[in-house]
C-alpha cells in the first residue's frame, strides 16, 4: 500500500510503497532503511516517539499511539512541539 510521510526534519514529503499496517511497524521500517532521519523524533529500540514530537494521520492525532492503524493512501505528519519558557 502507499503511504505518504510528511516530516518536519525532512525537506519533502515522502510516498512510500510499504507493507507496515500500523503506524509503529512503519517508523520502525523507516529507522531500519533509513529513509528518514527517524532518529530525530523516534527511538527505534524503546518503540517510542520522542516527547517533543506529534505525529498526526490524516490530520487527526494519533488514537492509539504507535498501534494506530493504517490503510492505503494515509497520510503520516510528523511535528515537532514548540514550546515557550518563561
Amino acid at each position: 500500500m502507499k503511504i505518504t510521510v510528511k516530516s518536519i526534519f525532512e525537506p519533502n514529503e515522502t510516498e512510500l510503497d510499504t507493507q507496515s499496517t500500523t503506524l509503529g511497524t512503519l517508523l520502525d521500517e523507516l529507522s531500519h532503511n533509513q529513509r528518514m532521519m527517524t532518529d530525530q523524533f523516534f527511538d527505534s529500540e524503546l518503540r517510542e516517539l520522542y516527547s517533543d514530537c506529534e505525529v498526526m494521520v490524516n490530520g487527526q492525532a494519533m488514537t492509539d499511539g504507535l498501534d494506530t492503524k493504517l490503510k492505503d493512501g494515509d497520510r503520516v505528519e510528523i511535528y515537532l512541539i514548540m514550546q515557550g519558557g518563561g
